[in-house]
Formats: C-alpha cells, sequence, structure tokens
C-alpha cells in the first residue's frame, strides 16, 4: 500500500517568541493554571453532589446561540488565516475543536429521554465529535510545522 504525503502549506516564516525572555511570567502562569486546577477539581466533585438534577435557565436559546455563535467565528477564523499561511490557524482550529466537543457534550448531557436523546447523540457522533477530531488534526499538524 502506498501513501502519499500531502503538501506542505506555503506558510510564511515567522520568529518564534523567545520564551526564555520572561522566565517570571511563565513562572507565575504555570502557577496560576496549577492554582485553577487544583481549585476546579474538588469543586467539580462539590458540584456533582449537590447540584439539583434539573434546573430551568432562563436564558436558553441566548446560551446555545452564543456557542453555536462562537463555533462559527472559530470556524471561520481558521479558515481565513489559513487561506493567509498563517500558522495561528492552529490556535483557532484548537478553540473550533474544543467548542464543538462542548457542544456535542451538553447537547447529549441536556437532551430529554428517547429520540432527542438519539437526536443528540447522533449529531455528536457523526458531525460535532469528528468535526472536533479534524480542527485538533489541523492543529496539530500546524503546530509541528512550527518547530
Amino acid at each position: 500500500m502506498q501513501t502519499h504525503a500531502l503538501p506542505a502549506l506555503p506558510f510564511r516564516p515567522q520568529a518564534r517568541p523567545d520564551l526564555g525572555a520572561r522566565p517570571v511570567l511563565l513562572r507565575r502562569a504555570r502557577l496560576v493554571a496549577l492554582a485553577v486546577g487544583g481549585f476546579l477539581l474538588p469543586w467539580s466533585a462539590l458540584l456533582a453532589v449537590t447540584l439539583p438534577a434539573t434546573a430551568q435557565a432562563q436564558n436558553w436559546a441566548l446560551a446555545w446561540t452564543g456557542l453555536d455563535v462562537a463555533e462559527a467565528a472559530a470556524a471561520l477564523v481558521t479558515a481565513v488565516l489559513l487561506s493567509r499561511g498563517d500558522r495561528r490557524a492552529s490556535l483557532a482550529a484548537a478553540a473550533a475543536g474544543t467548542l464543538l466537543l462542548i457542544d456535542a457534550w451538553f447537547d447529549v448531557c441536556t437532551s430529554a429521554p428517547g429520540a432527542g436523546q438519539a437526536m443528540a447523540l447522533a449529531e455528536a457522533g457523526c458531525a460535532e465529535l469528528p468535526l472536533a477530531v479534524a480542527a485538533w488534526w489541523v492543529a496539530i499538524v500546524l503546530t509541528r510545522e512550527t518547530r
């Protein structure tokens, strides 16, 4: 079986940031990330045992519309940056993949049992998750090319 490599995108060379120039800033950012992650794990456990099983949201349509608009914006920014040969498309693609995963998660978790849940699972499995994987693949490929 013969495989063919895809041609590399013609990206303009960009200087890599000098991460050693700001060691204090990076150390603080690492500590903040560690503190946030350390706080959110027990907080998530507390929420899992204390939140009610159901709730009514007053801004339901706004929440879902906002998520879909954010997904569209991330996809369009990715497309524009790719068309310009800009390696920052990896950031937009990573964001798009993450937003698609969040959409699939909340679609499935908030769907009504029966046909609603079957539709949410089908959308997640056939559209949202494959598109998220594709977006992350783009982000990974572009990130590897910058090394």
